[in-house]
C-alpha cells in the first residue's frame, strides 16, 4: 500500500476503500503537475535575464555564450521572485596527498681538524723562556701525551693556553714564550705556538754585529755589515725597521750603528726616529723625534709619553746588560749604567737604545709580526741557518735602501759617518804587532765571540776594545750555560720512569749547590757544548729549580736575557 496511507494511522492499521484510494492517488498527480508548472515558469524568467543564453541554468545568469562573445558579468536585477531551487554548490575534492616516508635526519659535518702550530722551533722553552700554563690533568709540571697532535689537543682545550713544548712523551702548557731566553732542544723538544706568536730579540752592536731573532746568542755567530748606508733592519707588510749605519772616529773605514726608526700599520702610521746628527758627543749629539716631532730634548734625564699613550720613552742612566748580554759591546765599558733610550711602543715592542760618542747599540725585543718578516734580524722562523749575510743577500735586503727611507725627514749624518777613511780591515790584512796584541787580548772571550774580538781590535787598531768584548762574551757564556744546565734537567722520564716536578727541582737545587761549592770547576764553559746539548755549570747567583716553577715566567727585559 502507498505509505502515506501506512503512516497516516501509525497506531492502528486500516484498510481503505479502493475509492478513497484512487482518489488520494489524482490528488498527488495533480500538486506533481502544479509543482513543475511553476519551475518550467521560474526558468523562463530566468532566462529573460539572460536573452544571450535562454538555455541557462536557473538562479542568476553567470555565463556568456560563447557564441556572443560576451564576458561573464554578474545577472541584471530579475523579478522580486526568488528562485524556486537554491543553488547547489559542488565541491571538487582534493587531490590525495601523497605521503612521502621521512627521510633520515644527515649528520653534521665533522669538525675540522685542529689547526697546526703557527710556528715551530727546535727549543726548550722552560723557566724564563715561557710562562707555564697547567694542562688538565697536570699539575704544572706536564702531562703525558702519546704524540705531539694530542699534545696540542690539550693545549687547545685549556683557556690561556698559547704553545706547547712537547719531548719523551710529555706535554706542557705555555704562553708568552721568548724565544732569546729558550735553550735548544736537540732534537729531543720541540716548542710549537699554537695561538699566538713569540717574543723575540734582535740585537745590533759594534761595527755592527747582528745578532737576528733566531740567533740571538750568536750560537751561529752573527751578520756583519761595514758599509755607510740605511739598511732593512726588519721589514714586514705591518712593521718596518731601518738602521742607519755610519762610520765614526773609532772605527773610520768599518760602519757601525748610528741611528734606528720604526714604522708601520702596527704601530698606527706613527714613526719614531733616533740618528746621530752632531757635532756634539754622547747624547747631545743624538736626535729623537716622534712623527717629526723632537722629543727628549730637554736635558738629561728625560721622559716622554705621548698623548694617545701609543709611546712611552726616556733618556737615563740604565745597565746595558739588563737587555742583552752583549749589549756593551765595543761602546758600553765593562760595567755600571751608561745613557741610555729605552722606547716603549704599543702594542708589543720595545727598543733599547746604548748611546755612545758618534754611535749606538740597540736592541730590539718584539711579539712577532704576523706574515713574513725579512732583513738583518732575520725572518723569524726559528732556523738561524737560513739568516746568514749570503741568504740575506740573496734575498735581496743586505744592501742599503734605495731611495726614501724612514730617515728622509730626520737630520742628516755628518759627512765623517757617510766618508770611509781608509782601507776597510780585517783579520787577514791587520798589522802583525796589532794582531798579536788582538790574539792575546781577546784569548779568553770563547770560540765564537774570539774572531769578532780579535776583528774589532783591529778594525779599532786599539787592544783596549778587546775588554769589552771580553766581558760581554763572559756574560753570555754565563746566560747561556744557565739555559742549556736547566735544558738537561728537563728529563720528564729517567730510566723510564716519570720524575715528578718536586724531584727534579731538589736535583737541581743539589746541583746548584755543588757548583756554588766548587764541585764543578773542572767543567768547560765551550759554545761548542751549547751546541752539542753537553751539561754545563750553572752560572750566576739564581739557584736552579724545577723548570715550570721556581724561575718563573720572564719580564718583558731580564738582567740574564739574550
Amino acid at each position: 500500500k502507498p505509505c502515506v496511507v501506512a503512516c497516516a494511522v501509525p497506531f492502528r492499521r486500516r484498510v481503505l476503500p479502493r475509492r478513497r484510494v484512487a482518489s488520494l492517488r489524482s490528488a498527488m498527480l495533480r500538486s506533481s503537475a502544479k509543482a513543475a508548472a511553476l519551475v518550467a515558469a521560474s526558468w523562463a524568467a530566468v532566462a529573460a535575464g539572460c536573452p544571450c543564453c535562454p538555455t541557462c541554468m536557473p538562479v542568476y545568469c553567470p555565463c556568456a555564450c560563447e557564441a556572443c562573445g560576451d564576458v561573464p558579468t554578474a545577472p541584471p536585477p530579475g523579478p522580486t521572485q526568488g528562485p524556486l531551487v537554491a543553488p547547489i554548490e559542488v565541491t571538487t575534492p582534493a587531490p590525495p596527498v601523497e605521503v612521502l616516508p621521512t627521510a633520515a635526519p644527515t649528520p653534521p659535518p665533522p669538525p675540522p681538524p685542529p689547526p697546526g702550530p703557527l710556528l715551530q722551533c727546535d727549543l726548550n722553552c722552560f723557566g724564563e723562556g715561557a710562562t707555564a700554563v697547567p694542562l688538565p690533568g697536570g699539575d704544572g709540571g706536564g702531562v703525558k701525551a702519546e704524540t705531539v697532535e694530542v699534545c696540542r689537543d690539550f693545549c687547545f682545550a685549556t683557556e690561556g693556553c698559547q704553545a706547547v713544548v712537547y719531548g719523551q712523551g710529555m706535554c706542557w702548557g705555555k704562553k708568552d714564550v721568548r724565544t732569546s731566553k729558550c735553550a735548544q732542544g736537540g732534537g729531543a723538544y720541540q716548542t710549537q705556538l699554537l695561538t699566538s706568536l713569540p717574543w723575540g730579540t734582535c740585537t745590533l752592536m759594534g761595527d755592527p754585529h747582528v745578532l737576528g731573532f733566531d740567533n740571538p746568542n750568536g750560537i751561529m755567530g752573527d751578520i756583519t755589515q761595514l758599509s755607510a748606508g740605511d739598511y732593512w733592519v726588519l721589514k714586514s707588510e705591518s712593521l718596518q725597521i731601518h738602521g742607519r749605519f755610519g762610520y765614526s772616529a773609532r772605527f773610520p773605514s768599518e760602519a757601525s750603528t748610528t741611528g734606528i726608526a720604526v714604522s708601520g700599520p702596527l704601530i698606527q702610521g706613527n714613526k719614531l726616529v733616533v740618528s746621530y746628527a752632531g757635532p756634539a758627543k754622547g747624547y747631545g749629539g743624538f736626535r729623537v723625534s716622534w712623527n717629526g716631532n723632537t722629543i727628549l730634548g730637554n736635558g738629561f734625564p728625560d721622559a716622554y709619553k705621548s698623548p694617545d699613550g701609543l709611546l712611552e720613552s726616556k733618556l737615563d742612566n740604565m745597565n746595558p746588560q739588563d737587555f742583552h748580554s752583549q749589549a756593551r759591546h765595543t761602546i758600553g765599558g765593562t760595567e755600571g749604567n751608561l745613557p741610555s733610550y729605552l722606547f716603549t711602543i704599543v702594542p708589543n715592542i720595545k727598543i733599547y737604545v746604548l748611546v755612545g760618542d758618534e754611535t749606538v747599540n740597540a736592541v730590539i725585543n718584539l711579539r712577532r709580526p704576523d706574515g713574513e718578516i725579512d732583513g738583518y734580524c732575520g725572518n723569524f722562523n726559528c732556523d738561524p741557518g737560513d739568516d746568514t749575510m749570503d741568504a740575506v743577500s740573496a734575498r735581496g735586503l743586505a744592501a742599503p735602501i734605495k731611495g726614501a727611507t724612514l730617515f728622509s725627514d730626520a737630520p742628516p749624518p755628518p759627512t765623517s759617518q757617510t766618508q770611509k777613511g781608509g782601507a776597510t780591515m780585517d783579520i787577514n790584512n791587520c798589522p802583525p804587532e796589532l794582531l798579536a796584541r788582538a790574539q792575546t787580548a781577546c784569548e779568553s772571550a770563547g770560540p765564537e765571540a774570539k774572531q769578532g774580538c780579535v776583528f774589532d781590535v783591529c778594525a779599532a787598531g786599539d787592544a783596549a776594545v778587546a775588554k769589552e768584548d771580553v766581558v760581554t762574551s763572559a756574560v753570555e757564556q754565563d746566560v747561556t750555560q744557565h739555559f742549556e744546565l736547566f735544558g738537561a734537567l728537563r728529563l720528564p722520564k729517567l730510566l723510564g720512569v716519570s720524575v715528578p716536578a718536586q724531584m727534579q727541582w731538589a736535583a737541581a737545587a743539589m746541583m746548584a749547590m755543588f757548583a756554588f761549592g766548587g764541585v764543578a770547576v773542572g767543567w768547560k764553559s765551550k759554545r761548542g757544548d751549547l751546541r752539542e746539548g753537553g751539561f754545563l755549570r750553572v752560572a750566576g747567583e739564581e739557584a736552579a729549580e724545577d723548570e715550570e716553577a721556581l724561575l718563573g715566567p720572564a719580564s718583558e727585559f731580564d738582567a740574564l736575557g739574550s
